[in-house]
């Protein structure tokens, strides 16, 4: 159940499993959390960003990692994912963790002469002061799967580059704080023909509902694919969520969850604390992603703000930016710059759109 590869991987995960997987540069010690004052981390909320901290720079996309669906520092494995997502694995060594916490939950009771396993000693462990019989009933039925995220990470930090320049300036003018110009790292990796299967699409990931709330631009081009148009998008939804909530950890929170949603958590809650709220509230759908999206989004503004030390070798992205002068078209663009229409175009999601004098774009070199 417990393989030594596994014990490797586990040994490096940070809170949980103290040590470094790929000891380098970037562990040499702790990169310590600095956040705009506006997005407050409590000691809960570190732990869940270093979760996620891990899933996004340690974690393959050929690996999963077992852990408590409510608190997700509770970690009990890694296990190979597969091309067919790894369901006989996870599932197996999902299935054997429970048998380890059935067994927990009733040694007290029924006590025998053989020693217990050293599975059950280290699953006992984990759960620190909470152990207990309460605790392992709870945690019966809710390990959880994730799958690691480095390689997607990477590729996006890559394609982030296009596209930060002009929402930096955005978020600015808009008094956003500067980490949420990462938010779309959780959302699409900063691909900007993302769609899920919701229908979001773009870079922020609006439904058609939310962004035409905000947009009322007349066209037939579907302007979510557009990132500066999107971006100038997210900035009004953010702020809104600001001013509707009250504080910017609901704000962030109801990107994924609502702003109705996350009011209706603070009511029934009775806080304002996004902790308190994540501990307390156990509303539709407001699950998973929903109570880990703040932390999610600050792990993604951190490792994006040292992106070089924990990705030594990312590849530096060959670009450009350009801005649009009179009766600039994209053929003369291209043809000034020796690149394709169709490249240029697909690098700024431009679509049929026309450009505009003074648009910021961006032109891939090689």
């Amino acid at each position: 159940m417990f393989t030594p590869a596994a014990a490797r991987l586990l040994a490096g995960l940070t809170l949980v499993f103290t040590c470094v997987l790929n000891p380098g540069p970037v562990r040499a010690r702790e990169i310590s959390f600095q956040f705009s004052p506006q997005l407050p981390v409590s000691p809960a909320m570190a732990e869940r960003v270093r979760f996620w901290i891990d899933v996004f720079t340690k974690i393959s996309h050929t690996q999963a990692v077992l852990h408590d669906r409510d608190d997700p520092t509770l970690v009990y494995d890694v296990v190979p994912y597969g091309r067919d997502g790894g369901a006989t694995q996870i599932d197996a060594t999902r299935a054997s963790y429970e048998r380890v916490l059935s067994e927990l939950t009733t040694e007290d009771l029924f006590r025998t002469i053989t020693p217990p396993s050293f599975e059950r000693l280290r699953v006992k462990a984990m759960f620190g002061e909470r152990a207990g019989p309460s605790a392992y009933v709870r945690a019966l039925g809710n390990i959880r799967a994730q799958r690691g995220m480095k390689e997607a990470f990477v590729d996006g930090l890559v394609r982030a580059e296009l596209y930060l320049p002009g929402i930096r300036r955005i978020f600015k003018e808009a008094k956003l704080p500067a980490e949420l110009v990462y938010l779309p790292h959780v959302e699409s990796s900063f691909n900007p023909s993302a769609v899920s299967r919701a229908g979001a699409a773009g870079l922020w990931q609006f439904t058609r509902d939310t962004f035409s709330h905000y947009d009322k631009t007349p066209g037939t081009a579907d302007a979510r694919f557009d990132p500066v148009r999107s971006t100038e998008v997210a900035a009004l939804h953010l702020a809104r969520a600001r001013s509707v909530l009250g504080s910017w950890p609901l704000a962030v929170a109801s990107y994924n969850h609502g702003v109705a949603g996350m009011a209706r958590a603070r009511a029934e809650v009775g806080a304002d604390s996004l902790d308190d709220i994540v501990r307390g509230y156990d509303g539709a759908g407001f699950g998973f992603a929903s109570s880990n999206f703040y932390a999610e989004v600050l792990a993604a503004a951190h490792v994006a703000t040292h992106a070089r030390l924990y990705f030594p070798d990312m590849p530096q992205p060959p670009l450009m930016q350009y801005v649009v002068q009179p009766g600039d078209s994209l053929w003369t663009i291209a043809r000034r710059h020796r690149i394709s229409v169709r490249d240029l175009s697909a690098a700024n999601n431009l679509g049929g759109t026309r450009l505009k004098t003074g648009q910021l774009i961006v032109i891939k070199t090689s």
